[in-house]
C-alpha cells in the first residue's frame, strides 16, 4: 500500500491569537511552540485550537509575546494509526508484555499480522517525515544545509519546546528514532546527537506512545483513568488492576519521568482532553481536585520551561519544572507518593 500521508502547519502569533497563518517553515530567528496533536487533528482549525490552548495558557501568566506557536495538522489518510502506534509499541515490549499492558486489548492474531504486515524497519511515514523537515532539519543543517557546530545546533534546538497530546507522542518518538538512527549520516557521533536531543525540552499530555529510554528532555502528564490511551508503560497496566483514588504522584526515568494519578475530570468522557491546562475556571471541563492539581504542575513546566527557553538559560531541573512555591506544591512529596505506589504495586521506581 502506497503511503499517501501529509502534514500541514499553522502558526499563530502569541501576541495575536486570532491571526492563523497557513506556513511552509519556521522562523528559527524566533523561539517557538511545536505541537503535535492527537491523530483527529486533521483540519487547520483542530490544529489552531491547540495553538490557543497554549497561547491563552502562556497570556494568563505574564507571558504575552517573543514567541511564536506552530501545529501539525495530520492527513494521515489510509494510514492506520493504531497499528503504526502498537509496532512502536513492539519495540519496547516482549509480547507477553504488550499482551498485559493492553489489558487484553490485543491477541495473537494481532501480533502475527504485525509481524506479517508491518514489520519491525527503519522507515517512517511519510506525515513523519513532514515534520521532520519542517522542525527538525533547518534546525541541524541551517539555511545553508551545511553542517553546523553541535554547540549552534544545541542552541537551534533550545529555541524550541515541543507539547505533544496522544498521538503526537508517538510522532515525536518516531523523530527522536529517526535523528539517533541518521545522526552518523550528519556526521555527528551518537554522544553528539545525545546531547543535541537533551535540548529539547518536551511536555507529553495523556501520551500514547512509549515513554521509557526518552532522548529529549521530557516530562509527561497523565490520568490513570484515561482509558483512550493504553499499554503506554508499565503503569498503565498496574494502575488498572488497582484502586483509582490515588493523588497526583511522580514516577522517575524508568516510567518516562511522568505525573499521574487518579481522575482529572467531573465528566469522565472529556478525560483524555488537554483542555484546562490554562488554569482559567470558565473553561467548559471542571476539573477534579486531582485534576488542578495536576494541570497546575503542567502549566508550571511549560511556563518555566517557556521562560528560561526566552532568557536563553539551560532547561529548569524537574523540582521547579512541576513545581511553583506559590501553589504550595513539594516536589518530594508528588516523588514519595510515587515511590508508595510502586511499594504497594511490587515495582521499582528509579
Amino acid at each position: 500500500m502506497k503511503d499517501i500521508s501529509k502534514t500541514h502547519f499553522v502558526k499563530i502569533p502569541l501576541n495575536n491569537p486570532n491571526k492563523m497563518d497557513y506556513v511552509t517553515g519556521m522562523d528559527l530567528s524566533r523561539p517557538c511552540i511545536l505541537v503535535l496533536g492527537g491523530e483527529n487533528t486533521d483540519t487547520p482549525e483542530w490544529a489552531r485550537n491547540y495553538c490557543i490552548t497554549i497561547a491563552k495558557t502562556l497570556y494568563l501568566n505574564g507571558i504575552k509575546g517573543g514567541l511564536d506557536i506552530y501545529s501539525a495538522c495530520y492527513k494521515l489518510r489510509d494510514r492506520n494509526s493504531g497499528l503504526d502506534r502498537l509496532n512502536l509499541f513492539r519495540e519496547f515490549r516482549d509480547t507477553k508484555s504488550l499482551f498485559d499492558y493492553s489489558n487484553n486489548g490485543l491477541t495473537m492474531a494481532d501480533i502475527t499480522y504485525m509481524n506479517l504486515s508491518y514489520p519491525l524497519s527503519n522507515t517512517y511515514p511519510n506525515y513523519i517525515y513532514d515534520v521532520i523537515n519542517f522542525a527538525f532539519m533547518p534546525r541541524l543543517l541551517g539555511a545553508s544545509h551545511q553542517i553546523q557546530s553541535t554547540k549552534k545546533i544545541r542552541e537551534n534546538f533550545r529555541n524550541m519546546i515541543i507539547f505533544t497530546h496522544c498521538h503526537g507522542t508517538y510522532v515525536l518518538r518516531m523523530i527522536e528514532k529517526y535523528l539517533h538512527q541518521e545522526s552518523n549520516n550528519f556526521t555527528y557521533s551518537l554522544q553528539d546527537m545525545y546531547e543535541i536531543q537533551k535540548s529539547i525540552f518536551v511536555i507529553n499530555h495523556a501520551p500514547f506512545a512509549p515513554l521509557e529510554q526518552c532522548k529529549f528532555s521530557a516530562l509527561s502528564f497523565a490520568s490513570a483513568s484515561d482509558e483512550q490511551i493504553n499499554y503506554y508503560n508499565e503503569l498503565s497496566y498496574h494502575m488498572r488492576t488497582t484502586s483509582h483514588n490515588f493523588r497526583p504522584a511522580f514516577f522517575g526515568p524508568k516510567f518516562g519521568n511522568i505525573m499521574i494519578t487518579s481522575r482529572i475530570k467531573e465528566d469522565l468522557t472529556k478525560e483524555h482532553s488537554q483542555v484546562g491546562l490554562s488554569g482559567d475556571l470558565r473553561d467548559e471541563h471542571t476539573l477534579t481536585e486531582n485534576g488542578r492539581i495536576l494541570f497546575a504542575t503542567e502549566r508550571n513546566a511549560l511556563l518555566e520551561g517557556t521562560r528560561a527557553m526566552l532568557a536563553g538559560k539551560p532547561i529548569p531541573a524537574i523540582p521547579k519544572l512541576i513545581c511553583d512555591p506559590d501553589d504550595n506544591f513539594d516536589f518530594n512529596y508528588f516523588k514519595t507518593c510515587g515511590q508508595q505506589i510502586c511499594m504497594k504495586l511490587g515495582i521499582r521506581n528509579r
